[in-house]
């Protein structure tokens, strides 16, 4: 489809010697219709459902993103923690967090684009956050924009919402996320000040310099038309088709006026329970009032036959080999497996774990990185140093499996009592903090001692190190004496 272009009736406007250029960009399709496509599905709302559940719907959680143990940084990274997770949990005043970015998600699948309208405090901190119907926005071209000395290109959006406005003449503009530029709510410039737009966060599936997002089962958008207007096809078969199961035919002949009425209520009460399992008389009588008479006597008398055509209607419902491809074909457009979406009659529990893991590592995980990085960009401001949010993650643990392997490595004297902590903490789904003593860091009889012959090259290495240093006099010799002591007591305690 070629794009065609239309100016938002100021596609040049400028105010203190700021230039920007809002012509408006055509959808490529119709995201009204791509939204309501799920509704009519049988399988697309399915996958729609576990990409949201998958992505972000396990709740939001904090990471460290170093191991230094720098002095204090415990304290530092708590702090943080402690302050990003509080700004999540009133990130809206309507709803959680997490219907947000689930609804976010949930319109970047449907339609390929997700608007967030992001909302600052006075010192310019993200606080907040909602989401923009998809249907209802379009995007400019690009602009240069100066910021920090460096040329970046950003994008302006309009949201117009014809239901509420008949005329279609209010419409609110917006800026992207980081853009610098004072543009004002009515779409001018504000002299001499900061403009009362807000900013937008546009997350979008397809291409990056493309102005809006396809969503990734556009390839099977026809098939999944189809299917629908197959399921169309055998409801009216219900609803307005004719089930005739015979024709009955009439020779030499005619019906009588009371068979005729009797064949005329068993057509039209198809539903009556009261003439369920009963059987009709119908009564012929001939067209000529004279009595048949001579040779052709039987010939001529009127004769009623019942033809079946139970051969000549549908069987069941029609194109069901159809819908059952047409699954199939969406559900490797989200590359997704079967029991995702509620079909697992074909798996057992190790085909199951198998296609569980392979979606977790290559679609889910990949769609949370990506996610984790817009929120995280959303809190540049606030100069986080060692604190990230990540998404969490489902539990895929195998219980057979670990129990498993801490026997083995029990068995085989390879697990310490605090290895074995943090399985048994995701298997009962309870922290389990590790033992403070020392000894609980290594297998049982195998504390960390200095082998055989360990204190002796200590001692050699120390007192080479003294002699090089203090020569071979009096002083070197108590140094030599007090260090012989020390590497003795570590050795007797079986430090290192």
């Amino acid at each position: 489809m070629k794009r065609q272009q239309v100016t938002a009736g100021k596609a040049n406007l400028q105010g203190d010697n700021i230039l920007r250029d809002l012509t408006l960009l055509t959808l490529p399709y119709d995201k009204g219709q791509l939204r309501r496509i799920s509704e009519n599905s049988d399988i697309l709302h399915q996958c729609i459902d576990a990409y949201v559940q998958n992505t972000v719907g396990f709740g939001i959680d904090t990471e460290f993103t170093d191991n230094d143990d720098t002095k204090g940084r415990e304290k530092e990274e708590d702090s943080e923690s402690n302050a990003l997770l509080e700004i999540m949990n009133s990130f809206s005043f309507d709803r959680p967090v997490n219907k947000v970015l689930g609804e976010l998600k949930r319109h970047v699948e449907e339609c390929g684009d997700g608007f967030l309208e992001v909302q600052r405090n006075q010192k310019g901190e993200v606080v907040g956050g909602e989401t923009l119907q998809p249907e209802y926005m379009q995007v400019t071209k690009l602009n240069d924009v100066e910021v920090d000395g460096q040329t970046r290109r950003f994008r302006y959006f309009v949201y117009r919402n014809p239901r509420e406005d008949a005329a279609n003449k209010s419409s609110v503009w917006y800026k992207s996320f980081g853009d610098p530029t004072p543009l004002n709510a009515d779409g001018s410039i504000a002299k001499g000040g900061n403009g009362n737009a807000t900013e937008v966060m546009h997350i979008k599936l397809g291409d990056h310099d493309e102005p809006y997002g396809v969503p990734r089962y556009i390839g099977v958008l026809i098939k999944i038309l189809g299917s629908r207007k197959a399921d169309e096809l055998n409801y009216r078969y219900f609803t307005q088709g004719r089930h005739v199961p015979l024709a009955i035919v009439v020779s030499n002949g005619q019906l009588t006026k009371e068979a005729e009425d009797t064949l005329s209520t068993y057509a039209n009460d198809v539903g009556s329970e009261e003439l369920q399992h009963k059987f009709m008389v119908l009564d012929a009588e001939s067209k000529s009032n004279q009595s048949p008479m001579g040779l052709n006597e039987k010939q001529n008398m009127p004769s009623v036959k019942i033809e079946h055509l139970a051969d000549v209607l549908q069987k069941d419902a029609l194109f069901l080999d159809y819908n059952e491809n047409v699954v199939k074909m969406v559900l490797s457009a989200f590359r997704l497996p079967p029991v995702y979406v509620g079909l697992s009659s074909d798996y057992n529990r190790a085909t199951v774990e198998t296609a569980k893991q392979t979606t977790e590592e290559q679609v889910f995980q990949p769609e949370r990185v990506e996610f984790e990085w817009y929120l995280n960009k959303l809190f540049e401001e606030y100069g986080f140093k060692h604190t990230r949010l990540v998404l969490k993650t489902p539990n895929l643990t195998n219980a057979d499996d670990t129990v498993k392997v801490i026997q083995t490595g029990v068995q085989a004297n390879a697990l310490a009592p605090n290895d074995v902590r943090p399985l048994l903490s995701r298997l009962l789904n309870e922290p389990l903090a590790p033992f403070d003593d020392d000894t609980y860091n290594y297998p049982a009889g195998q504390q960390k001692v200095p082998q055989q012959g360990t204190s002796e090259l200590i001692e050699q290495q120390l007192t080479q190190q003294v002699a090089k240093a203090y020569g071979k006099g009096e002083l070197a010799a108590q140094i030599r004496q007090t260090l012989r002591g020390v590497v003795n007591e570590h050795h007797s305690t079986g430090t290192s």
